[in-house]
């Protein structure tokens, strides 16, 4: 099951990349990374969607955020566990607190919320993570537009 979120993630933030010519999607503090993607919730498969409880819906958006603790020279980066709260704001001013859940796999820790948006608004995401053993919470900003499919 985890193998097939990851295969949809990973597929997503690929073809996702090409579409937004943004690049990756993360952030770099020190030791840690945080990464981040934000999608209309009908882009997960329903297996995926359903295996993790969330609604798939034209009108609902997806956050997925990993924090990762680098390796040693030649080692990938490991996920680890923490705390990721954050809140999502429009252009108007208007705020929503995010709730996140926590995906503990073998090999992976996510977390994910989902939240409704106005379809073509643009959005201002404010995250907070703080990795488990860890003082200090990193913040990670960016803005994105969601679109109903």
């Amino acid at each position: 099951m985890m193998r097939t979120f990851l295969l949809a993630v990973l597929t997503l933030i690929s073809s996702m990349s090409f579409a937004l010519d943004r690049g990756e999607q993360k952030q770099v503090f020190g030791d840690y990374e945080v990464h981040y993607i934000g999608l209309n919730s009908t882009f997960l498969t329903p297996d995926v969607a359903e295996a993790y409880g969330i609604t798939r819906s034209g009108a609902l958006g997806y956050l997925s955020i990993s924090i990762l603790k680098k390796g040693g020279k030649g080692e990938l980066a490991s996920p680890v566990s923490g705390k990721v709260e954050g809140q999502l704001r429009n252009l108007i001013g208007q705020s929503k607190t995010l709730e996140f859940k926590e995906i503990k796999e073998t090999n992976a820790v996510y977390y994910i919320s989902t939240f409704r948006f106005d379809d073509g608004d643009m959005y201002n995401i404010s995250l907070q993570a703080t990795p488990d053993g860890q003082t200090r919470t990193y913040d990670v900003k960016f803005s994105q537009r969601f679109y109903e499919e």
